[in-house]
């Protein structure tokens, strides 16, 4: 495609082009930079990419997109925009020939649940043998084949390279996992969604945001900006569940629990195996299950029925597919230990998924009717936001009969430093330890555990990393927990 062509599809017609050309790729790292490419140089929080607009035209950039309205050469491009990244989603749309609306795209936002449902409106999908992407925090699955996520949503180039391939594969939906700071950057802008969820929201990513108002902000967006033909579902327990739809033009569905909506859970069953619950679909009753636990997954399983009902999918392949989920890596997985007792891997890392992790251990525990004990092992991300640190070490210390405060993703800081801000928010309560080694603090944790307790480590989860001072090695707390499981 040309470039006069590509400026054509986005409404520039105004642009004096020195030289029209084959755009043969987008980029804006120059470091990727080809011949005939576009680059595109982003202020970025870190660096500045109008710094490196002449390493980009060094490997070939022909086509600049800046917000600096100095910059002149004989043989390249400049095309000036107020927000590059907007442009950059703009121009990646066009390049890809606007893969989003040849697709049923489906956008998940909120703190916590995004994955879970993304996985359960997939599962739904393909149990009624459509083939559906998938966009998130673990994996990207675009074609046949599936690679480990980079990012919770991609950069607007690489996002539209993706939903491009599935369109290519004959894939006619795609599930998306939408974070805010993707919504605030404009890697989602001009995406076309078919319907999109709010799960909930809790404090997370305050050192981003900077409020809970601006965080509320960012998440709205998906939704301000639906098109009237396109379906809202939110989460109707959640004090912000009603306001985030307040704008939308879209046809509006309700998930809950607690409140009368258009899809509530009753005769709600939980144990080790899974879940149950009813809920009333065109006058009638109807039951689900599925082999994954929790309450919290009663929410998400909620949300991936109302969606999918949405889309005109009938009531038993939904739940058909629900009874035959029981697995998404990293959350709530139960491992067996040989002592009696069981671990939990859990990818809770903000002060809500752990106040959920852990309540949903205590039910199980009490649904058994067994003695047992919650051992709660987790710590908090380094260079991140620190308000959740206390509020983690409350919850934690208040609902846990025992717990081992320990190292996370440490990155920059001290972890020491971490443990002592968790710290802050003990309250008069002895039921804890100090074990900075994650490792050893698991070994600490299955060593002390016994018939029918639970050992509760949270925060990793899928990961298998652990970042410390900028170096990530390999960390599986799956591994760790088999490694000691004698």
């Amino acid at each position: 495609m040309k470039i006069s062509e590509l400026l054509k599809k986005i409404s520039v017609n105004n642009l004096d082009l020195k030289n029209d050309f084959e755009v043969a790729g987008l980029a804006f790292d120059s470091r990727k930079v080809r011949e005939n490419y576009i680059f595109f140089a982003i202020k970025g929080y870190k660096d500045d990419g109008n710094k490196f607009v002449q390493n980009a035209i060094n490997n070939g950039a022909k086509l600049i997109v800046t917000s600096e309205k100095n910059m002149e050469s004989d043989n390249v491009n400049y095309f000036y925009s107020e927000n590059v990244r907007r442009s950059m989603a703009e121009m990646s749309s066009a390049f890809y020939d606007f893969p989003s609306e040849k697709l049923n795209l489906i956008g998940i936002t909120g703190t916590n649940g995004k994955t879970t449902t993304s996985y359960l409106i997939k599962s739904i999908i393909e149990e009624n043998n459509f083939k559906s992407g998938l966009i998130g925090t673990i994996d990207y699955i675009s074609n046949n084949t599936k690679e480990e996520a980079s990012l919770t949503t991609p950069e607007s180039i690489e996002l539209n390279r993706m939903l491009s391939e599935m369109v290519n594969s004959g894939f006619k939906y795609c599930v998306m996992e939408v974070s805010s700071v993707s919504l605030v950057l404009d890697r989602v802008y001009g995406l076309k969604f078919k319907s999109a969820v709010f799960t909930n929201l809790t404090p997370e990513h305050l050192d981003f945001h900077n409020s809970m108002d601006e965080y509320f902000k960012s998440k709205k967006i998906l939704f301000d900006n639906l098109p009237a033909s396109s379906i809202a579902v939110t989460n109707l327990d959640d004090e912000y569940g009603d306001k985030i739809i307040s704008d939308t033009k879209a046809k509006i569905q309700y998930y809950s629990i607690n409140k009368n909506s258009d899809f509530k859970a009753t005769n709600i069953k939980i144990n080790t195996n899974g879940i149950s619950f009813t809920s009333t679909v065109s006058g009638k009753e109807f039951k689900f299950e599925t082999g994954i636990t929790g309450r919290f997954n009663i929410y998400n399983s909620l949300a991936a029925i109302t969606v999918c009902i949405g889309l005109g999918f009938e009531l038993n392949s939904i739940s058909s597919a629900l009874k035959k989920f029981n697995y998404v890596d990293g959350r709530f997985n139960i491992i067996p230990l040989k002592n009696g007792a069981d671990a939990i891997i859990d990818y809770s890392h903000t002060s809500d998924s752990l106040k959920n992790a852990i309540e949903a251990a205590i039910d199980l525990i009490n649904e058994r009717g067994e003695k047992g004990r919650v051992i709660t092992i987790f710590g908090c991300g380094g260079n991140k936001d620190k308000i959740k640190r206390p509020v983690m070490g409350k919850i934690a210390t208040e609902l846990s009969d025992y717990v081992i405060i320990t190292s996370d993703n440490p990155r920059f800081e001290e972890p020491m430093e971490i443990i002592n801000e968790i710290l802050n928010g003990v309250e008069d309560k002895t039921n804890f330890e100090i074990e900075v080694n994650r490792e050893l603090a698991i070994k600490r944790g299955l060593e002390i555990s016994e018939k029918g307790d639970l050992i509760l480590i949270c925060g990793k989860g899928h990961e298998t990393y652990q970042e410390i001072n900028g170096v990530k090695n390999h960390f599986d707390d799956k591994e760790i927990v088999k490694k000691y499981n004698s």
